[in-house]
């Protein structure tokens, strides 16, 4: 008997690593993934609560599928992720009676049993087992090495959502590497709430140079480093980079801001004068690195001049890839009780005024890739990307015609212009 299901994953890389993990347990019952609205008795959504935005996304996508189900479209829906992890479980069923499951990130392992025992009325084992099912495309995987948060930003509900921080061991990380290599896999995105922090539970201490050391032993071309916590950098850390061919000249550090009496305010653990040491370091040891951030402009106590200070910052050190948003007032955190609040308008504006100096900074740039070469994955439809962008967050590279090859191929290309963010590059042969 095999009774089919969708799946929709919102939020961050790290929730669609869990949805894969979703998608391999149900397969071990019996239930098999197809698209949304194939008349599938089931659907399963993995929710994102971290701001107001992304309860509001939720909710919308909640009442969406009651909306199906009171249409005799859908029979079973089942709600897991950060949404059931931030809200007790009484107020979520009297809000969305309709709501057959929930399920928060640490009842996650429970799916399979209890979708088993709604679905079939009993535990229900097959006889074979399913193929793993991936959610991203066959030659890149997120591998999320830890789940939770010690950090305890102001700003932030991610501990209270996810938990303490709790490392996968070294053995299980290199297993679910192997997995994906042996799918297809050319690059693996390590992510978690902090990547750096990996180990400490397990030997007393950050270790995240070992894990990378023994991830570089694996056949893999790249291995891209995602989710950075400033603090945590060191010189072991920048020299593990450097010296590693396979872990690329690329890291993902958001900072959030870099005026000290707010990063003390949010609770970040390090000064701007930290942050200027490290990323002077970063350049001086790899200069082609590709370095990329995030800003968030409106939090309490900021002032025209702190927007300044990253206009500056921003431009005596360079982001290649760069984003921002908006403070979002979470009753939750620390910060939803500090005073002087800054308008949503206000906020806003300031945001433009940071990326449009970061455009200006980069039309700056750009020409100065022109006539370079650099190895590219091929993505499909003309579009490629090297080193220097992550999938889904970053620029891309722009061919003038179809290569004819595979999505994952991988080729050498000549930049010969470029368009807003994005380079524009010819294959060469």
């Amino acid at each position: 008997m095999s009774v089919s299901f969708s799946l929709k994953s919102l939020g961050c890389a790290r929730s669609l690593v869990d949805s894969e993990g979703m998608i391999d347990q149900l397969g071990k019952i019996g239930l098999s993934l197809v698209n949304e609205g194939s008349g599938e008795p089931i659907s399963i959504l993995n929710t994102c609560s971290f701001i107001q935005a992304a309860i509001d996304e939720t909710e919308r996508n909640i009442q969406q599928l009651i909306a199906k189900k009171k249409a005799g479209l859908l029979k079973y829906i089942v709600i897991a992720g950060c949404y059931p992890s931030r809200f007790k479980r009484q107020t979520l069923e009297e809000k969305f009676p309709e709501v057959d499951l929930w399920f928060s990130t640490q009842e996650e392992y429970q799916l399979q049993e209890k979708l088993a025992e709604l679905v079939f009325q009993k535990k229900f084992t097959p006889k074979q087992e399913s193929p793993y099912i991936k959610l991203t495309p066959k030659h890149y995987a997120y591998l999320k090495i830890s789940e939770g948060c010690n950090n305890w930003c102001t700003f932030c509900t991610i501990p209270k959502i996810r938990g303490v921080h709790t490392s996968k061991s070294i053995e299980k990380i290199i297993a679910e590497a192997k997995l994906q290599i042996a799918l297809g896999v050319k690059e693996l995105i390590l992510i978690a709430e902090d990547t750096t922090c990996w180990g400490e539970d397990i030997y007393g201490k950050a270790c995240f140079p070992l894990l990378l050391n023994e991830l570089s032993k694996l056949n893999i071309l790249w291995i891209r480093v995602m989710y950075v916590f400033p603090s945590r950098v060191d010189d072991e850390f920048i020299a593990t980079i450097k010296n590693n061919k396979k872990i690329i000249n690329y890291i993902d550090m958001p900072i959030q801001h870099v005026n000290t009496t707010l990063l003390e305010s949010m609770n970040r653990k390090h000064d701007k004068a930290h942050l200027e040491r490290i990323i002077s370091d970063m350049y001086k040891e790899m200069p082609d690195l590709s370095l990329r951030t995030t800003f968030i402009t409106g939090f309490p106590g900021e002032t025209d001049e702190h927007v300044a200070e990253i206009c500056d910052f921003i431009e005596k050190y360079p982001f290649a890839q760069l984003g921002c948003f908006t403070y979002s007032k979470e009753r939750e955190t620390r910060s939803a009780r500090f005073e002087n609040e800054v308008p949503l308008d206000i906020a806003k504006k300031r945001l433009d005024t940071i990326m449009t100096h970061q455009y200006k900074l980069v039309q700056e740039r750009l020409p100065k890739e022109i006539n370079k070469t650099l190895t590219v994955i091929y993505e499909g439809n003309k579009l490629c990307r090297s080193y220097r962008e992550a999938p889904e967050v970053d620029s891309l590279i722009v061919l003038d015609k179809e290569p004819n090859c595979d999505s994952g191929s991988v080729f050498d290309v000549r930049i010969t212009g470029y368009s807003s963010y994005d380079l524009l590059a010819k294959k060469l042969t």
